[in-house]
């Protein structure tokens, strides 16, 4: 019986590991995914304006594949273009879903989606590291399960940084085979940082120092250096022109707008304490200010000490990576020195993200090698027994941030209010400084607030009519009775163009860049509109075409393999 039930269940084995990971997908967002509310933390509300304004862009378009620059009906709906500065690939399966199910509901659908990737993700990199399908299997649900990957989704609301976790798991293969693996696998590395560059630009800066840090691997197999640094300078090529569509116009818009209003942070003071990381990693925290690894790493992380002369040089490697990222998210580390540098990032703690797959793999391996199941039978029963443990503490952490939060905070979104929380976003990291007195008053929409005279008395030569949202743009109907240079409730980015009456101008920018033009008098329709830069053509083409190139080679290659006879990736 024993017998047949193992052959079953190798017979079957991907079509039972993904409804395992379906079921996992939907323990993982209880009990707030069938509450009917949203705990959005420090950023959700952020990431919610991003979604809509993609939804609402679709929809106005017709279009549902083409990622609009600007958004027109979120972010108070004055034409921020946040798409130019914050990567929204990722976020168009979460759009079309707002499509079929709206709010709240669409939104833990998308996550359900995302978990469910995430695990396929790194279920596929640990099997073809460890040879091991059940190792793998428990790798990626310790991983997808982690407390920081918990903390970035259901506390800190950091949508993008939780996203990136479906990538991680890609770097680290690439690098794997491009040290002590096959070398002619170095796509990979350039698949998982391009979609990482598309998701999350700190993210990308992070793992760029990840990725110098990980090919210290090379020590662990010191043939073929040549090769196999020709790879990895195939793989940085091949990432930057995959990710050129969203680069190229980014460094395009940074040239233009100069010095943006992104909150800057003093590295050294805003790392964690190694103490209040160990104390609030044991007691599996749920505040954003109490950032943690979570006390299911601290037990791995034993059980790999007490295994340690069992462990492969590969295990014991990964744990090091593993604490030495840990050790970056502290202020042990000197980041006085990386200021100028690596002051992008922010929190020194979102090192913590890249430790946690390293620390999967070396924990699975352990906690076999301890309980003497790392080639026998006792596999069958205790890696869902781990399984179990690591999504039961992970529930258990989210059942107890479900009661902490409570009903009356004003962080909870429910359906009656998700409207407004995911249009009404008034951020302005992405605004020039010199532009952010200015506003207060573009968020009103109105010309003639925006032309208030130095006595505070508003302009009765102007009067504005009904404008229209488009999904590139704004038009404002408007009545003047003379002939005069106005200011426009916006503020300039390389793209816009505006037009007059359906006559373009050239329009005049002043200190905090606010667009003047000219209006004659009588009613006037003015249209301000992005159209995409040559550059933003040129590089959209260049990453598409290197997209299909490389796919495709891959498919050919893969269906080589299979015609051949051979079962391995």
């Amino acid at each position: 019986m024993r017998q047949v039930f193992r052959q079953t269940i190798q017979k079957y084995w991907w079509q039972l590991e993904l409804l395992a990971f379906v079921i996992l997908s939907l323990l993982w967002i209880l009990p707030w995914g069938f509450s009917g509310k949203l705990y959005t933390g420090d950023d959700l509300g952020f990431h919610l304006n991003r979604i809509q304004g993609l939804y609402q862009a679709f929809k106005l378009s017709g279009n549902w594949f083409q990622i609009p620059a600007v958004a027109t009906t979120a972010f108070s709906a004055w034409g921020y273009p946040i798409n130019l500065f914050y990567p929204a690939l990722s976020l168009i399966p979460a759009a079309w879903i707002q499509a079929v199910a709206t709010g709240v509901g669409g939104y833990y659908v998308y996550l359900i989606l995302l978990n469910l990737v995430t695990l396929g993700i790194a279920a596929f990199t640990a099997q073809r590291i460890l040879k091991s399908r059940a190792q793998g299997f428990l790798v990626a649900v310790i991983y997808g399960f982690a407390q920081y990957r918990f903390l970035d989704f259901f506390v800190r609301g950091a949508l993008a940084e939780g996203i990136v976790f479906a990538f991680l798991p890609l770097i680290f293969y690439g690098i794997y085979c491009l040290t002590v693996g096959d070398d002619r696998r170095w796509y990979w590395l350039a698949i998982g940082m391009a979609l990482i560059a598309l998701t999350h630009v700190i993210s990308l800066v992070l793992c760029a120092v990840g990725v110098v840090i990980m090919l210290s691997m090379w020590v662990l197999r010191r043939d073929q250096l040549g090769r196999r640094l020709q790879h990895l300078g195939l793989a940085t090529g091949t990432a930057i022109l995959l990710s050129l569509s969203f680069l190229g116009p980014l460094v395009e818009q940074l040239k233009q707008v100069g010095k943006l209003g992104v909150a800057q942070y003093t590295l050294a003071d805003s790392a964690t304490q190694l103490g209040d990381l160990l104390s609030n990693s044991l007691d599996n925290a749920t505040a954003s200010n109490q950032i943690n690894f979570g006390v299911l790493f601290l037990i791995l992380t034993v059980l790999a000490i007490v295994a340690w002369k069992r462990l492969t040089a590969f295990d014991r490697y990964c744990l090091i990576l593993g604490w030495v990222f840990v050790f970056m998210a502290t202020n042990l580390f000197p980041w006085g020195l990386f200021q100028g540098m690596l002051g992008v990032i922010q929190f020194p703690w979102r090192f913590l993200a890249l430790g946690c797959f390293p620390l999967s793999l070396v924990g699975t391996r352990a906690l076999l090698i301890v309980c003497h199941a790392l080639n026998t039978n006792r596999q069958w029963w205790l890696i869902p027994l781990a399984a179990v443990v690591a999504v039961g503490l992970s529930m258990s952490t989210s059942e107890r941030l479900y009661r902490q939060v409570g009903q009356g905070t004003n962080k909870i979104v429910t359906n009656a209010n998700y409207q407004a929380t995911a249009t009404q976003d008034t951020t302005t990291d992405y605004v020039a400084q010199k532009g952010q007195v200015s506003m207060a008053a573009v968020r009103t929409h109105s010309i003639p607030v925006m032309n208030t005279q130095p006595n505070g008395q508003v302009p009765t030569t102007l009067q504005q009519q009904q404008g229209q949202n488009l999904p590139n743009g704004l038009i404002y109907n408007l009545h003047s009775t003379v002939a005069q240079r106005i200011k426009l409730p916006q503020i300039y980015y390389t793209g816009y163009h505006v037009y007059v009456n359906n006559r373009e101008q050239q329009p005049r920018l002043d200190a905090n860049g606010v667009v003047h033009v000219k209006v004659p008098a009588g009613n006037s329709q003015i249209r301000y509109v992005y159209q995409r830069t040559p550059i933003q053509r040129l590089t959209g083409w260049v990453s598409l075409l290197t997209w299909l190139g490389l796919l495709g080679t891959m498919a050919y290659r893969w269906f080589r393999r299979q015609k051949a006879g051979l079962s391995k990736d």
